[in-house]
């Protein structure tokens, strides 16, 4: 009868442990950090005005763009271990619920 203690301990643990090291190697691979570390730097070799306002629009619009795509990433596994935290407890409210009207008759 290991089930509660495993699920909700050691179990939770590992999966947020997972849940964690899949948001930071999405973040590693979209690349935020750099497309922010590199804002300022001009695309293509260009140092004329022109070129250095298009890099930061465009840098600007990737940042923006990828730092949404990882919050939605972010909200998807954190809604999948809130499931995986929840799941159990309806399983047995529903067990529950079915054995008393089983017993009903």
């Amino acid at each position: 009868m290991r089930f509660p203690t495993w699920w909700y301990g050691k179990g939770l643990f590992r999966a947020a442990k997972y849940a964690l090291e899949f948001i930071q190697g999405y973040a590693r691979t979209l690349g935020v950090s750099v497309w922010i570390k590199n804002i300022f730097t001009p695309m293509f070799g260009r140092y004329d005005w022109q070129s250095r306002i298009i890099s930061v629009f465009m840098r600007s619009v990737n940042i923006i763009g990828r730092s949404f795509a990882l919050i939605i990433i972010s909200a998807i596994i954190v809604g999948i271990l809130a499931a995986y935290t929840i799941l159990p407890m309806f399983a047995i409210i529903f067990a529950l619920y079915h054995a008393t009207s089983i017993f009903a008759l």
